[in-house]
């Protein structure tokens, strides 16, 4: 029996690390590889706000109801130095998610009541849980994954130093400071954030905590809630505190709403196995049972917890139970606020975004169940053999999200090209509106323009208008460029003038694909730019294995259209103009080169 157990541990060890290995490697690629370039969705409001208002202003206000303040100077600094460098905010988003991620595995493997497979185990919840692809609403934008892990980040410090405000602690004060500061930098990185103060007061109860500890975190608590009350709206009026208004929705009807949404991350993963994706999967009586059983489970191991007050024998069930009540919290204040919402368009309960938080409770639920059965031998090997199966049923959805965040990727770079041509082109921009309409886009971007901000930072516009003989001082030389393209529709630009949209592929005698080319019209005036994108063989055969093309194409406009004309292609990478060109031809004519 010892053999056959041993053999059996190791195997898990095997097939769990190999697991964690896989969701963390190509979950980072596949955020690296497929996230926002540019500005995008509530951005263009917030980048308005920040574009006129001082730091400590645009700092300060309330966005939707949520406080931004630790985030927002991640982005406030990005456009005062980085020229609004949306890669700059990704990458950073990128890191805290990293230390979010680490921190959790810091009482993952401090636990004495738990040997090192469970360890294991835990470690494959933790990075499944984080790196899985159906966050990446989240976790892809580099803005909203700043309010996210930073808020994660905050709160876990919180849980992770709680234990330590122990009056027989040498560390009281400074673990005081730390969960205080925690509390807040999670306050006020994103709305739900505020639910770190009940859930320290659950943790301190369940740790047995002197009073002088619940009266400290309570009076932060307080406090950080008037300052919340305080802050301005990014708009006065009705329109800026809209999310705080009172639900008409009954109680049992929000709390349908709650189990929806515990169930959407299962179920979106069990459907990739059977249809390409999410979008048409609607919430049924199956999955709100289901969503009332994880309640059920959830509540349960809190009022146990709360009753024997033990929590301090086990750091993974520590932050097990912080995870399970923070996120549980969160979703409710999230069904508080949008019920309405939810009434009028019940998809949106399946709707990826909220994926973030109900993610980490089922990670929650699986590190408590994972602690649990550290000491019952007949519980262990199911939960074992259950997050494994779970961490399969993921892989699908975990691949093919991350082919589609690819293609959202190429396409917010189509939409950049549109701006930075002057177009308004709302076939191409609709992937980067607000909720709020596309007037937002064109007025912010205007001002981005501007201050050559994000898109605009490169000075592609400033190509346009320009002479061969001026751009780039005249340079040229040999690229042995060639390619094929085609008219696929006019729009109008800025100012009410035709524009054309072109799309093609071009290439050079290296088999290398020009980042940038101009449109040149026959009197040597450059009246557009063009933007090609291309997937390097490794990545395209590692991660994606070959989905996609090696030349994606180009996109580009000619501005102030003539169809009588004959326009030509150059290519624009490193100083200098190619000294080929691709004809364009009218849309009823076979592409050429020369």
């Amino acid at each position: 029996m010892n053999t056959f157990n041993a053999t059996a541990n190791r195997a898990v060890q095997l097939c769990a690390g190999c697991l964690g290995a896989v969701f963390l490697f190509s979950g980072v690629a596949y955020l690296c590889l497929g996230h926002w370039p540019v500005t995008h969705h509530d951005f263009w409001r917030i980048y308005d706000v920040c574009l006129n208002h001082s730091w400590l202003e645009s700092a300060l206000r309330k966005h939707n109801g949520h406080s931004l303040f630790f985030p927002s100077l991640i982005w406030l600094a990005d456009l005062r130095f980085f020229h609004g460098n949306q890669q700059v905010v990704f990458y950073v988003g990128l890191i805290l998610l990293v230390i979010a991620t680490g921190l959790l595995l810091i009482p993952v493997w401090r636990d004495n009541t738990v040997d090192f497979t469970a360890k294991i185990i835990a470690t494959l919840v933790v990075i499944v849980g984080n790196f899985w692809m159906g966050r990446a609403h989240i976790t892809a934008s580099g803005g909203f994954n700043c309010n996210a892990s930073l808020m994660m980040t905050g709160a876990e410090v919180s849980f992770i130093c709680l234990p330590f405000m122990h009056p027989h602690s040498a560390r009281f004060w400074p673990a005081t400071f730390a969960v205080i500061a925690g509390g807040f930098v999670a306050s006020f990185s994103f709305g739900v954030g505020l639910a770190t103060w009940p859930v320290l007061l659950l943790l301190a109860w369940s740790l047995r905590l002197p009073w002088r500890s619940f009266v400290l975190i309570t009076v932060a608590a307080v406090a950080a809630a008037i300052v919340f009350l305080l802050l301005p709206p990014h708009v006065r009026g009705p329109a800026g505190l809209r999310t705080l208004g009172i639900s008409v929705a009954t109680p049992t009807l929000e709390l349908s709403y709650l189990c929806w949404l515990l169930s959407a991350p299962i179920f979106n993963a069990a459907f990739y196995w059977r249809v390409p994706g999410s979008t048409g999967i609607l919430p049924s009586f199956f999955a709100l049972m289901f969503g009332m059983v994880a309640l059920v489970v959830a509540g349960r191991e809190i009022v146990c917890t709360v009753i024997r007050r033990d929590l301090a024998r086990s750091t993974l069930g520590l932050i097990g139970l912080a995870l399970i009540a923070f996120n549980l919290t969160a979703m409710a204040l999230i069904v508080f606020g949008r019920s309405d919402h939810f009434g009028t368009m019940p998809f949106e309960l399946f709707a990826p975004r909220y994926f973030f938080h109900s993610t980490l409770f089922w990670m929650g639920l699986l590190l408590v169940a994972i602690q649990r059965g550290g000491s019952t031998s007949w519980v262990r090997w199911p939960v074992y053999l259950l997050v494994l199966a779970v961490s399969l049923l993921a892989l699908p959805s975990h691949y093919k999200d991350g082919i589609r965040w690819r293609q959202v990727k190429d396409r917010a770079e189509a939409a950049a090209t549109s701006l930075v041509n002057g177009v308004r082109d709302d076939q191409q921009t609709r992937i980067l509106s607000p909720a709020e309409g596309m007037d937002w886009i064109y007025r912010v971007a205007e001002q981005l323009k501007q201050s050559r901000l994000d898109m605009f930072a490169e000075g592609l516009q400033d190509w346009i208008g320009l002479t061969e003989s001026t751009l780039f001082n005249g340079r040229h030389r040999p690229e042995g460029l060639r390619g094929r393209c085609r008219i696929t529709g006019t729009v109008p630009s800025d100012h009410g003038e035709p524009a054309a949209r072109i799309a093609g592929v071009a290439w050079t005698k290296r088999k290398t694909v020009p980042k940038n080319l101009v449109i040149i019209n026959p009197a040597g005036i450059v009246c557009g730019v063009a933007r090609a994108s291309a997937n390097p063989s490794f990545t395209n055969r590692i991660f994606y294995l070959n989905k996609f093309a090696r030349n994606m194409g180009f996109l580009g406009y000619i501005r102030n259209y003539d169809p009588t004309l004959q326009y030509t292609i150059r290519s624009a990478d490193g100083g200098a103009l190619s000294d080929e060109k691709i004809l364009v031809p009218p849309a009823s004519s076979p592409p050429d080169s020369q």
